[in-house]
């Protein structure tokens, strides 16, 4: 059987506990989705030589201070950068969907690598995001401790079983 938690003294995460973690998880990989699909256009663009692209006549990216610094092959290594944050972002996101603890460290560390792209590619939308999912994601760690805690459930403590020769719970 897989199991969703891989410690033992932890029940695995069901129900709306488990359904709020996963919706954080979605609402995590918004971002990373959302500017991180434009990346890969605008490296290709930009490495043959038209800059970032355009889409629907607007930059996908706000014309912000990384993209002033210099010749377009730095712009590319940092898009290059951004990609890379993005991915990070998008893989906590997918493991809070999959219920994997280690996405509670993944998401931020991913949207603290990317908050100096959203500063420098002049991304609002993007601190509004993080705004949201920040304390979402508090929320969901609170739901998944509480929930993953609960050894009994609806029916009450679960009877911990007894090795022969174990004399840890004797008096």
């Amino acid at each position: 059987m897989f199991r969703v938690n891989m410690r033992r003294d932890r029940t695995p995460v069901t129900g709306p506990a488990a359904w709020f973690v996963r919706f954080a998880g979605v609402y995590g990989i918004v971002c990373p989705l959302g500017f991180g699909g434009y990346t890969i256009p605008s490296i290709v663009s930009v490495a043959q030589g038209r800059g970032i692209i355009y889409v629907w006549g607007n930059q996908p990216y706000g014309d912000g201070p990384l993209e002033h610094t210099g010749v377009p092959a730095t712009v590319l290594l940092l898009l290059a950068g951004f990609l890379a944050a993005c991915l990070v972002q998008l893989a906590g996101g997918c493991l809070l969907i999959w219920l994997r603890p280690s996405g509670f460290v993944v998401l931020p560390a991913g949207m603290l690598l990317s908050a100096i792209f959203w500063w420098g590619f002049d991304l609002p939308l993007a601190w509004l995001n993080a705004a949201t999912v920040l304390p979402l994601l508090a929320a969901a760690w609170m739901v998944y401790r509480r929930a993953s805690h609960d050894l009994g459930g609806p029916s009450g403590p679960r009877p911990v079983p007894v090795v022969p020769g174990d004399n840890r719970g004797s008096i």
